[in-house]
């Protein structure tokens, strides 16, 4: 008993010494992998979220959800499960101008196991396309040269009929051709590609019209990319209800302070009219042959919006959009196992690794009447418990009072 009493000081010993909360960057984004598992009550929410995703072509899934609910985690779960499907995380709160640009970008990011591994999926992607539109075939001469005019001419009869904005679709076919079949050019080509923006001058050195800042261009390469992976595609759009409470607030966080009409007239808002341009964006990608799309919110009252605006702009995309899956509450075994998994991860990083040995079955620091405490109060709200064992972590780490006395305060 005395030597698992001196391994329990050691470890508050650790705790203060390293100065470092073991829950404090624990808030997920899309930017940042989380390496956490999911608890048990979420498994299976997430197995109801797949077999929405693998049983259906395009597709609009709502995942309702209040703040703090694990929404973000979600994503993180389904990137790790679905290997077979290319999964990218883009939130409204941050891609709103540029959308399909910024959409792409994020798309190319996420293609290889690592950002850095992107370019090798695209160049395959485009030596493929080159292939199918005959790129094998040579020109007859001592140099076996590729006839790319052919080429691009047998690209532009293939996907014709499957792209309206012909002048981007031309961009895209001579940026894919040129980065297969010039040596000379294939480096600056690879930046129009990945999405760099280029001067006029160097367009013109390609042969091509505008960068992907141009919307068109954005949009056909995003279908270009989507179309014709080898893995299917998920966007997860986080932070949904951002265009729905600036088109139609309907809730006293999103009210107006001041009639807009007082400064532009009758006219719509600029944040209005570029909502509204977003939510079309949004349902355009619906023509993208395979994408499914997973839209968070925050209550089932705006996907009651999301459907009305649909059906005012285009009522036969209805039958995309499925019925929300409610992301439920941690349960208390959730709590449980969400605060020894993070701490064994938390211990495991700073490589002590005694902590597995010697505390595989116990709570310390704190305790189970703690933890319960804790689920009672945050109602099984996931950021709220996290705020809890923030405070109750960072009394352990910086203050001087006994642990005791600590853990007296909140059971």
């Amino acid at each position: 008993m005395l030597l698992f009493e001196n391994k329990k000081q050691k470890l508050l010993n650790i705790l203060k010494f390293i100065e470092l909360n073991p829950f404090d960057r624990f808030v997920s984004t899309g930017e940042i992998n989380e390496d956490l598992g999911l608890v048990p009550s979420r498994q299976q929410f997430l197995e109801s979220v797949i077999e929405v995703i693998e049983g259906n072509g395009n597709v609009i899934l709502p995942i309702i959800g209040e703040v703090g609910q694990g929404k973000t985690h979600l994503y993180w779960a389904l990137k790790h499960t679905l290997h077979n499907y290319n999964t990218v995380y883009i939130s409204l709160e941050t891609v709103y101008k540029k959308f399909y640009y910024n959409t792409y970008s994020e798309f190319i990011e996420n293609l290889g196991i690592e950002p850095e591994d992107s370019v090798e999926p695209l160049r395959y992607l485009t030596k493929r396309l080159c292939d199918e539109w005959g790129a094998q075939e040579r020109k007859y001469g001592f140099f076996q040269i590729v006839n790319i005019d052919k080429i691009k001419k047998t690209a532009l009869e293939n996907w014709s009929n499957k792209f309206e904005k012909k002048e981007a679709l031309m961009d895209a076919i001579t940026a894919i051709t040129t980065h297969q079949l010039d040596p000379f050019k294939k480096i600056d080509a690879e930046r129009w590609l990945l999405g760099e923006l280029m001067a006029t001058r160097e367009l013109s050195r390609l042969n091509l019209k505008n960068d992907l800042r141009k919307r068109d261009n954005a949009f056909v390469m995003l279908k270009i990319l989507i179309e014709n992976l080898r893995k299917e595609s998920i966007l997860f759009i986080d932070d949904f209800e951002r265009i729905i409470s600036i088109m139609n607030p309907i809730d006293d966080e999103a009210e107006e302070i001041f009639d807009p009409s007082w400064l532009y007239g009758n006219k719509q808002s600029p944040d209005k009219i570029s909502a509204e341009k977003t939510f079309d964006k949004i349902l355009e990608l619906l023509s993208i042959k395979g994408l499914k799309i997973i839209i968070t919110l925050k209550s089932l009252e705006y996907f009651g919006e999301i459907k009305k605006k649909i059906e005012e702009k285009n009522k036969n995309l209805l039958i995309l959009v499925k019925n929300p899956l409610d992301m439920p509450s941690f349960t208390e075994e959730d709590v449980f196992q969400l605060y020894k998994e993070h701490l064994d991860l938390f211990f495991a990083n700073i490589d002590y690794k005694e902590y597995s040995k010697h505390f595989s079955t116990s709570l310390f620091p704190i305790n189970k009447k703690i933890l319960k405490t804790i689920f009672s109060e945050t109602q099984g709200n996931p950021r709220e418990v996290i705020k809890h064992l923030i405070k109750i972590f960072n009394e352990i780490v910086i203050s001087n009072e006994k642990l005791e006395d600590i853990l007296k305060k909140h059971q």
